[in-house]
């Protein structure tokens, strides 16, 4: 049966740190997903993610507002920009970063997995230096 996720009942929920929210749509939890993660995540300023991945899940993140870097690669020194508009893919068990790459604008991404819930895997290291 198709279900309606309405906005009214939509609620934040901490992201990876204090500088993320999450706004969960589609999960086992919230609709009896078995293969399938949505969120939307507000990120502030210059604030980014913890070193991780999302084990077997794969990653889609579209840019609805805002300026994205990604660090992933050897030593997280591979850097993908991306803007309002833009799609980036995560592959599965990728470790990587996230940041916003702006010191004013939040920036908001819709983001899908092909999982059930919100995986990470933290991964220990130090924090690329900002690009």
């Amino acid at each position: 049966m198709v279900k309606r996720i309405a906005k009214a009942e939509l609620a934040g929920n901490p992201g990876q740190n204090a500088d993320m929210e999450r706004v969960i749509a589609v999960s086992r939890d919230t609709v009896g997903s078995e293969r399938l993660y949505s969120s939307i995540v507000t990120t502030a300023p210059l604030g980014r993610t913890e070193i991780h991945h999302h084990g077997e899940c794969e990653t889609s993140i579209y840019i609805l507002s805002g300026r994205a870097r990604f660090y992933s690669g050897e030593g997280l020194r591979d850097i993908v920009d991306a803007d309002q508009g833009d799609f980036i893919y995560v592959p599965a068990y990728e470790v990587h970063v996230e940041e916003n790459a702006s010191d004013s604008e939040p920036l908001v991404v819709l983001l899908s997995r092909n999982c059930d819930g919100s995986v990470v895997h933290y991964v220990d290291g130090a924090l690329p230096a900002r690009a």
